[in-house]
């Protein structure tokens, strides 16, 4: 009795979560399950009247509102500033901020269009929010390569792009190259290929691009990079030397938004910055002081056109940014 117990209050903290923090909808959260629409309701109701949930009726912040606006002023940017109680955990402010993130996508990914992902972790997050939507040759592409097999960057990458095309119908594309080369050569050599310069053809034909801004700390970047790419201390080195605090799908950037001149960028295999800023679309979800000072590289690069961003977060961002972006 009390195993059947334990699994139906873990059924229901799973639907709870589908339903309340990333909007999933009921039918969804039934197929996952693999129970009827009725069960989850009663899953749902359960949760709340055993204290898994509670629920508070909270107007929309104020603060929000206004850190949207003086975001937008100052990065000249649409900003989606998501209002999140100051006790929220980093998980939690990283969940909402990923639901939000769905529907900014919702709203500007329609048929006949392009999408174009970074995968890593929030985008992750944001392909398990998806819901199926009724829209009509579309095509997704990733815009980084993949891991080796040998980590599990290839699955974890393949799981998000899968996602994405299930949701939307639409026609899924990968890179076929890794994440990094060991020399800049074998990269010009790859992407002299047919089939890497079809992919590099779809994701420049992109209309809409949705990532998240990594970090690099004195030379370290976040992982993925540390899970078995060929990463070592020559290149750590090699980033801090050149002055980078970030990457935007693999590819590095300066606290300045600049890209050229990085060494480790002619190894890397992810996007052309310069044909990138010319996706009429550039989604950046991201939540985490730590990602502040790469954050604003990006929007200091103009690699943004609407930032999805947590209240705090966002707080933070413009109380340690005491000057407006570069003009590039």
């Amino acid at each position: 009795m009390g195993s059947r117990e334990e699994s139906r209050t873990e059924d229901a903290l799973r639907a709870a979560q589908r339903y309340y923090l990333q909007d999933a909808t009921m039918e969804a959260i039934a197929k996952e399950l693999r129970v009827s629409r009725s069960t989850v309701s009663r899953l749902i109701t359960y949760a709340r009247e055993s204290g898994l949930v509670e629920i508070r009726v909270m107007p929309p912040s104020a603060q929000a509102n206004e850190l949207q606006s003086e975001l937008a002023d100052r990065y000249r940017i649409r900003a989606h500033v998501v209002h999140v109680p100051d006790h929220s955990t980093p998980v939690e402010r990283h969940q909402r901020t990923a639901s939000h993130a769905t529907r900014v996508l919702n709203s500007i990914f329609t048929s006949d269009m392009v999408l174009a992902i970074a995968w890593g972790t929030m985008v992750r997050e944001i392909s398990d929010a998806l819901t199926a939507r009724p829209v009509t040759n579309c095509r997704v592409v990733l815009l980084n390569g993949i891991g080796n097999p040998r980590a599990q960057g290839e699955h974890y990458s393949n799981a998000i792009l899968t996602a994405f095309g299930r949701a939307s119908n639409a026609y899924a594309q990968r890179p076929p190259v890794p994440m990094f080369l060991d020399r800049a050569e074998t990269r010009d050599a790859l992407f002299a290929e047919r089939s890497v310069r079809s992919v590099v053809a779809m994701q420049r034909d992109a209309d809409v691009a949705l990532f998240s801004i990594g970090h690099v700390d004195n030379g370290v970047p976040s992982s993925p990079y540390r899970a078995g790419y060929f990463l070592g201390q020559d290149d750590y080195r090699s980033l801090a030397d050149d002055g980078v605090v970030g990457d935007l799908a693999t590819t590095f950037i300066r606290a300045d938004g600049s890209h050229h001149g990085i060494r480790m960028n002619r190894r890397t295999t992810g996007p052309d910055l310069d044909e990138f800023r010319t996706v009429p679309h550039r989604i950046c979800a991201i939540s985490g002081h730590h990602k502040i000072t790469a954050l604003r590289a990006a929007l200091r690069g103009n690699l943004i056109t609407d930032l999805v961003i947590d209240e705090i977060t966002a707080r933070e961002l413009l109380s340690s940014s005491s000057t407006p972006p570069d003009d590039h």
